[in-house]
C-alpha cells in the first residue's frame, strides 16, 4: 500500500501553476541546448524530435481530458478518441513524441493493494450519491471523479490503432512499484538527448540518476495540471525540490536530512510525512487552516503509520 509521501506534498499544494510552463517553450529550450552543445554541428532545418514520458496511472485525469466532460460524457468513447486525435495534431505541429508508460508491475494485482482501492472507491461513490441528493443542481467536486474502469484498455486500443510514431506505448513489468519507476528511469535515459522531462505524481522521479558514471536530474512535471486547451495549446508545470525547501525556510542541514528520509525505506518516509506535517500544522496561520489540513490529509493518505500526526 502507499504510504502516502506523495499526497502529503499534494496537500502542502507544492504543484501550484505557480510554474507553469508552456511545451513550445520547453521544446525550444531543450533544442537550443542540444545544439548548442554539439556546437551546431548537425543543425538542420528538418525540427529533430522531442520526447516526453508520461506515467499513465497517475496521469488518467488529464489524458481523458478532464472530469468535466466525463461527467457529462459519461465516459463515452468518442470524447475520448477526439481527444487523443487532438493531442496527436498538437505533436505533430510540434515534432513532440509522447511515451506513454503503463505499469504493468505485479504490485497491484496484490490482494491488500486491491482491497484498499475498493474501499477507496466505494467511499468515493457514496459521496458522490451524497452530493447529488444535496444538490440537485451542479456537478460533484473535482476530487471525486473516479476514471472509466475500461479506460485504460480503451487508451491502449486507441494508441494501437493511430500506430503513430508521435504516440508510443511502452509497459513496464516486474513483480514491485521500484521496478515500474526504475523502468520508466531507463526509458529516459535512452531519450536523454532529446528528453524534455516526465509527467508523474511520484516523488521517486524529483531524485537524480546516475548515468555514465554521472548523476543527472530529469525535469518533473505535475500530471495533475497536464492540460491540453481548447486551441489545442500544451501545458505543463514544472516542480522543483528548491520549492520544498523555500516554503519550509529550511537550512541546507534539515534540506539533506529531509532528503535522506525520503529516499530511504517505507518506515523512513512515513518519519518524513509526519515531519513535513508538523511543520505545516505550526505555520498555519489559524486554527480553522490546521482543521483543514488535517481534513486534506486524511481524505488523502493511506497508511495507519502517519494517523498519530493527525490526531
Amino acid at each position: 500500500m502507499a504510504i502516502g509521501v506523495n499526497n502529503i506534498l499534494d496537500c502542502l499544494e507544492l504543484n501550484t501553476p505557480s510554474n507553469k510552463r508552456d511545451i513550445e517553450e520547453l521544446i525550444r529550450n531543450q533544442r537550443q541546448n542540444l545544439n548548442n552543445n554539439n556546437n551546431n554541428e548537425n543543425s538542420s532545418s528538418t525540427p529533430q524530435l522531442s520526447h516526453l514520458i508520461i506515467d499513465v496511472d497517475t496521469t488518467l485525469e488529464r489524458l481523458y481530458g478532464g472530469f468535466y466532460p466525463d461527467w457529462l460524457a459519461g465516459g463515452e468513447w468518442s470524447h475520448l478518441y477526439s481527444y487523443i486525435l487532438s493531442l496527436l495534431k498538437t505533436c505533430q505541429e510540434l515534432s513532440l513524441c509522447l511515451i506513454f508508460c503503463f505499469d504493468g508491475t505485479l504490485y497491484r494485482c496484490g490482494q491488500s493493494q486491491w482491497y484498499y482501492e475498493q474501499i477507496q472507491q466505494r467511499k468515493k461513490v457514496n459521496q458522490i450519491f451524497k452530493h447529488l441528493k444535496q444538490n440537485k443542481s451542479g456537478l460533484p467536486r473535482h476530487h471525486l471523479w473516479l476514471s472509466p474502469p475500461s479506460f485504460q484498455i480503451c487508451l491502449r486500443t486507441i494508441l494501437r490503432e493511430l500506430n503513430s510514431p508521435y504516440l508510443l506505448m511502452y509497459q513496464t513489468w516486474g513483480y514491485d512499484q521500484c521496478q515500474h519507476q526504475e523502468q520508466i528511469k531507463i526509458y529516459a535515459k535512452q531519450y536523454i538527448q532529446s528528453l524534455i522531462g516526465i509527467v508523474s505524481s511520484d516523488i521517486e522521479y524529483l531524485f537524480s540518476t546516475k548515468l555514465n558514471n554521472q548523476n543527472i536530474l530529469f525535469k518533473y512535471f505535475s500530471s495533475k495540471h497536464f492540460k491540453l486547451s481548447l486551441k489545442g495549446k500544451l501545458t505543463l508545470v514544472e516542480i522543483q525540490l528548491k520549492q520544498l525547501k523555500d516554503k519550509f525556510s529550511f537550512d541546507n542541514q534539515q534540506f539533506s536530512l529531509l532528503l535522506t528520509l525520503l529516499g530511504k525505506s517505507n518506515g523512513s518516509r512515513i518519519v518524513a510525512c509526519g515531519h513535513l506535517l508538523v511543520w505545516t500544522l505550526a505555520r498555519a496561520d489559524s486554527h480553522s487552516e490546521q482543521v483543514s489540513i488535517r481534513a486534506n490529509v486524511r481524505a488523502q493518505l493511506s497508511g495507519s503509520q502517519i494517523k498519530r500526526y493527525i490526531q
